[in-house]
Formats: C-alpha cells, structure tokens, sequence
C-alpha cells in the first residue's frame, strides 16, 4: 500500500471549512487503486490547528497513475476548480509519501 500524507497547519478556527472541503466529492475516489481519504485534526497547539490528509492507494503505480490522468491534469488546469481555490489561514503544508510495511486491524 502507499500513502499520501499533506499536513497543513493553519490559524485555529477552520475546522469546519476544512471539513466541508473533503467532504465534497472528488475524482480521485473513481481512480483505479484509490483506497480511501482520511482527514486528521489537532486542535493541541495554543497557537495553530494541524489536519492532515491521508490517501491510501493499492502501489505507488496507481497513485503516478491518478497523477497523469486527465482528471487530475484538468483540475490542476482549470484555476477556479475548487482543488485549487487555497484554504484562508494556511500557515504551512507538507506533502510526503511512504510505501506501508505494516498494518493491523481489530480480530
């Protein structure tokens, strides 16, 4: 499995527009190898809130795929698609991807 991970940290106060945002529908969720999105909070720091974003995708290929499709070439393109509309309050984001070695879920 491979895994995008965007970590965005914004002044406090947006939770719920960040929310709206991914809840929205999105072409990436029809792209073959797609998993899932998760979306993480942190509201620990005093100063700033912290989200992260996490796509799970089946290989590496399948994400490079979804990357060079017409989908996401076209939403890229076009500047008033919403993906490319940046949130207010973003102080800071990182993107970085990593290969799954190792999972568990409940028995």
């Amino acid at each position: 499995m491979y895994v995008i991970v965007r970590t965005m940290k914004m002044v406090k106060g947006n939770k719920e527009q960040v929310a709206q945002r991914f809840s929205n529908p999105s072409p990436v969720t029809k792209s073959p190898g797609f998993i899932r999105m998760e979306v993480l909070f942190s509201g620990k720091n005093p100063e700033y809130d912290i989200y992260q974003t996490m796509i799970y995708w089946t290989d590496k290929k399948a994400f490079y795929v979804w990357e060079g499709s017409p989908e996401h070439i076209a939403m890229h393109r076009n500047k008033d698609h919403e993906h490319n509309k940046r949130p207010e309050g973003i102080l800071e984001v990182t993107h970085e991807a990593y290969e799954m070695i190792a999972s568990k879920e409940h028995e």
